[in-house]
């Protein structure tokens, strides 16, 4: 996820007021949203408190679980600049005997700058040895401490890493990425550029959650080289998110992000890779209205009939990622995709799914989306190949830039990682259309990211990204707010109001099986 910086992106002349407007809920989220007040404490799980690091609600409590600079299984100092995570499943009987336990791989956004602690895997494993970025590998256990908080009553509980060590490296600028069913991580570049090996970055990694050691950094070039953000996995489909910003075009006025999808030629699973897959990527587009600009759709609720364009050269061999005079094989990813038809976003990052009642959507922000740069929420129904413009903010005391996202399995709740300049939170977006806030950072300014909950569904992980061990002059400082990882737990089930699950456009009952 790229630093989010205060300026004014392009936008195409002419609001757009959005396709087919939804009844219920949200057709009327937009008045709500316009003004400047935060979202009401009565709201979600009621107003915040300082518990600490982290203002939570009441009922909830954490814990710091790991942190940048600890030891790791092998004695280097774990690597900073946390960002995206998944949790997975283990099983065992735990350092205490008893306890659950959860493994968690955790992408590492190094970009070869000063003070950057480099993910080291070792020689045979390491796609690119120059590169610094990666993943690392913790094991969670969770157990109850057989207390209880003396202000509400809540059990409280410990979190033990048990291992930690460097899973996967070599790779440059590993921002986010996604779970996939059969217990692996899709980690993605956020970078395209060729080191001076003449290694080219820009590609997904696939990592398999249950090894017990580093594992080959095997890029996967079909999947296309471009800026990458957040994977999705379902019914034999990746999708994929794009992290690039609007900017001007010669050929087309304007062009920005892409929404990919790449449906590999053979089944993947735990056995399989997806580098052994061949297959198309694909761009989303609108059907009837080629290169749509999705920043100016501004409407909660305008859903749009989708359909996918070819990209025809998903590995091109332009390293800057911003070639305009469209020579073959030096066309960027994004503009290959709209020169054919693909609508384009403002800096789409976090992606997550979900599968509530049977049915199955695509979630994804848009982090300097809308009128005012703030953010915009989407909804993908692949049953329905709709796309529903769910959430707009107009106001920073709402929602300011929203980064990582994950889906809270009791509710369908929507929660975002806010990457801004002023205070960071995690806010919560309901299924019925409100908005809420879920956490706050007390000292450390860095942003949230890496949302996710364990396969129970009781806790919540999220890292706070850190900075690279250098204060503002250059100089190094690794107290400079460190990266951290929190446990998070308490009543996900108790929030307050409405909870039908359903954005108001449609029960998203499409096949979504696989």
């Amino acid at each position: 996820m790229a630093t989010v910086s205060r300026r004014s992106f392009l936008k195409s002349s002419g609001a757009v007021g959005g396709g087919l407007v939804a009844a219920g809920p949200l057709g009327m989220l937009s008045s709500r949203t316009a003004g400047a007040a935060p979202p009401p404490a009565s709201f979600g799980y009621g107003p915040l408190v300082p518990k600490g690091d982290l203002r939570l609600p009441a009922a909830f409590n954490y814990q710091i679980i790991d942190r940048q600079g600890i030891p790791m299984r092998d004695g280097r100092p774990t690597p900073g600049i946390f960002d995206a995570m998944g949790a997975f499943p283990d099983s065992g009987g735990g350092v205490h005997g008893r306890g659950d336990r959860t493994i968690l791989i955790r992408n590492h956004e190094n970009r070869e700058r000063a003070g950057e602690i480099k993910v080291v895997t070792g020689p045979g494993f390491e796609y690119d040895e120059l590169a610094f970025g990666g993943n690392t590998k913790l094991v969670v256990e969770r157990r109850r401490t057989g207390k209880r908080d003396p202000q509400t009553g809540q059990a409280l509980y410990e979190y033990t890493v048990v291992d930690r060590f460097a899973i996967l490296g070599g790779t440059s600028t590993n921002c986010a990425g996604g779970e996939l069913p059969f217990k692996k991580w899709m980690t993605c570049e956020e970078v395209v550029k060729r080191s001076p090996n003449g290694k080219k970055h820009g590609y997904n990694f696939e990592i398999d959650a249950m090894a017990d050691g580093p594992v080959p950094a095997i890029p996967i070039p079909q999947m296309g080289r471009f800026v990458h953000e957040a994977t999705v996995w379902r019914a034999g489909i990746l999708y994929q998110t794009e992290d690039r910003s609007l900017q001007a075009d010669p050929v087309r006025g304007t062009i920005g992000s892409c929404l990919y999808r790449y449906i590999p030629d053979q089944r993947v699973g735990q056995s399989g890779t997806f580098a052994e897959t061949t297959g198309p990527l694909q761009a989303l587009t609108i059907r009837g209205v080629p290169r749509m600009n999705m920043d100016a759709v501004t409407t909660p609720g305008a859903t749009f009939p989708v359909e996918w364009v070819p990209v025809p050269e998903p590995d091109h061999d332009d390293d800057t990622d911003n070639r305009r005079d469209r020579v073959p094989r030096f066309t960027p990813t994004r503009i290959q995709a709209i020169d054919n038809g693909a609508a384009y976003f403002d800096r789409q990052e976090g992606m997550w799914a979900s599968s509530h009642g049977g049915g199955f959507k695509v979630y994804f922000d848009c982090t300097t989306g809308g009128p005012q740069n703030l953010g915009q929420v989407w909804e993908y129904d692949p049953g329905r190949e709709v796309l529903t413009l769910i959430f707009v903010s107009t106001s920073s005391a709402t929602l300011e830039n929203p980064d990582n996202v994950t889906i809270v399995p009791q509710t369908q709740d929507i929660l975002l990682c806010e990457d801004s300049n002023g205070d960071q939170f995690i806010r919560g977006v309901t299924q019925d259309g409100e908005i809420y806030n879920f956490a706050q950072t007390t000292d450390n300014d860095s942003e949230f990211c890496g949302a996710c909950f364990d396969p129970d569904g009781q806790t919540l992980y999220v890292n706070q990204q850190g900075g690279r061990g250098v204060d503002e002059e250059g100089q190094a400082n690794p107290g400079v707010d460190p990266a951290v990882t929190y446990a998070i737990y308490g009543p996900f089930e108790k929030r307050a109001g409405a909870n039908n699950k359903n954005f108001g456009n449609g029960d998203g009952s499409g096949d979504g099986a696989g």
